[in-house]
């Protein structure tokens, strides 16, 4: 593998090319404009890029305080049909097109081909491992997936996600670039479903089996989730919540016994958690545990119920659900 050549600070100005004017490529190259970028659509289909900018115009709406400097943001976006005139010029390469393996494969061997060795190439995709896009390219090691969560103009997550041989210089550099556009990269190595969905879908896999067995309605699923886990994990994250609520020694036993009742290998007891058991950090309670806490255990709990309480009043108070009108 060769070293990469980059440098670890990307630059805060220059053009960037996104392949593909769908939904996703709209996103990516108004927000890139917005901060700064010089940035380029390319697209084969002329139909899309010819109706790139009222498409992406609610987008920069919510970017801008006026209609004018919307339409100034969008205007200078470069269009451009032709692959080796959108990358002229362009530090990076941003992949956004159909979600299909071959197609993917085919557009970055041909940006291997004829984009130069300091061009960074990312894609935006989903689903698909890194090293199988790569599959087909000879300078795999500026390959990164910088993949946006949607709406990705509003969720100021980013996942980066890299292969097992991707230089750690290309990870801090992707880094940094999502920094410079006001959201935050979180850097996993390539697995099936990546972080989010990971995580997304085990709760809902989880959701939809309880349906199936009858255990509870569509509303008090969403009810439990929404005024429960949802405040908690909004404010805090699932491993601070641990830490916050709920001893680890309590967290240890209540996952056994719930595989000790059902056989379901998801929730047995995993290592990282018995080691914090075995090390006495058990949260909050004791001053570490996924965190290390520097107040007493008093000052913490009143912070974390100041929080809380807040933030159920403003669910309450605004009643997003009833807002949605849905039935």
């Amino acid at each position: 593998m060769k070293e990469f050549a980059f440098g670890t600070e990307p630059p805060g100005s220059g053009r960037i090319c996104v392949v593909g004017a769908g939904f996703m490529g709209c996103v990516i190259a108004t927000l890139y404009a917005h901060h700064g970028y010089d940035a380029v659509i390319c697209d084969s289909n002329q139909t899309m890029l010819d109706t790139y900018v009222e498409r992406a115009r609610p987008i920069a709406a919510g970017l801008v305080e006026n209609s004018d400097a919307s339409e100034a943001m969008l205007a200078g976006v470069t269009l451009e049909p032709d692959l080796a005139s959108a990358v002229e010029g362009a530090f990076l390469v941003h992949e956004a097109v159909q979600e299909s393996l071959e197609v993917k494969q085919a557009l970055f061997a041909e940006l291997d081909r004829i984009c130069p060795e300091n061009m960074v190439l990312a894609t935006n995709t989903s689903s698909f491992l890194i090293s199988d896009i790569a599959a087909q390219m000879t300078r795999k090691e500026r390959m990164m997936g910088i993949h946006y969560v949607t709406p990705g103009h509003i969720v100021p997550v980013i996942e980066l996600i890299h292969a097992a041989d991707t230089p750690a210089e290309l990870v801090a550099w992707s880094r940094k670039l999502v920094q410079n556009i006001e959201h935050v990269g979180v850097a996993i190595l390539e697995r099936p479903g990546f972080l989010v969905n990971r995580i997304q879908f085990a709760m809902l896999t989880e959701i939809y089996r309880l349906m199936d067995e009858g255990l509870a309605t569509r509303d008090d699923i969403d009810d439990a989730v929404r005024l429960s886990l949802g405040p908690r994990l909004a404010l805090w994250g699932p491993l601070l919540t641990e830490d916050l609520i709920v001893s680890k020694k309590t967290a240890l036993a209540v996952t056994n016994s719930i595989y000790e009742q059902t056989g379901d290998e998801n929730y047995k007891g995993r290592k990282v958690l018995e080691v914090l058991v075995e090390q006495n950090n058990l949260g909050a309670m004791t001053g570490q545990g996924w965190y290390k806490f520097n107040n007493s255990p008093e000052a913490v709990v009143e912070t974390r119920d100041t929080q809380l309480r807040a933030l159920l009043a403003w669910l309450e108070e605004t009643d997003p659900v009833r807002s949605l009108n849905v039935s």
